[in-house]
């Protein structure tokens, strides 16, 4: 039996680190084209940052202003984790604003980058090249640079925003030496290493 199967060469792997980028961005601070800037994972990195990087398919839609006005409403809690959060979609930084500004979206706290070439999408793995959209894909960077998650939506179902925050949590924790078992949940005990 033979198989024709696509095949796609990512340079994102779990475990190793992640693809670097820099993007134009609005930025949280600021008002109207003052908000114009850029996002740079090494810049992060510097800081001794976490980074959650999440892709959504298109600006002006429906699904994607629930999943990242959620991750907003979160912010405060990823900042308190010393996570900086990154949105990002292949639209440009022009739609961006124009969706904070007019649109339903309302202006975001945090980063919201524009992946217009398609550079970053392509290099974690999510782009959808017949559509020129990114997929719905959620990845967790350390500060040292690895990339410790990946997940990858296909289709319209929208993510679990308070899902990431515990798993950010669950990493921030297994890189301390903390054995974390399944279910685990802020709070809860860890495995005792005996």
């Amino acid at each position: 039996m033979s198989y024709d199967n696509e095949f796609y060469v990512t340079g994102a792997k779990v475990g190793k680190p992640a693809p670097k980028f820099e993007m134009e961005a609005v930025l949280p601070d600021g008002t109207g084209m003052d908000r114009f800037g850029s996002v740079n994972l090494d810049q992060l990195l510097e800081q001794k940052k976490w980074v959650v990087l999440y892709f959504y398919p298109l600006d002006f839609t429906f699904v994607c202003p629930t999943e990242i006005q959620k991750f907003d409403q979160l912010n405060k809690q990823f900042e308190e984790k010393n996570a900086t959060l990154v949105a990002a979609s292949t639209d440009s930084v022009f739609s961006h604003l124009a969706w904070q500004s007019v649109g339903d979206l309302g202006k975001l706290h945090h980063i919201h980058a524009s992946d217009n070439n398609h550079d970053v999408a392509e290099a974690y793995g999510i782009l959808d090249e017949e559509k020129g959209v990114a997929w719905r894909g959620t990845f967790i960077i350390s500060p040292e640079g690895i990339l410790k998650a990946a997940y990858v939506n296909h289709g319209e179902g929208g993510r679990n925003v308070d899902e990431v925050l515990r798993t950010l949590e669950v990493f921030q924790n297994e890189v301390e030496g903390k054995m974390v078992p399944c279910g685990w949940t802020p709070g809860s005990d860890f495995i005792e290493n005996e």
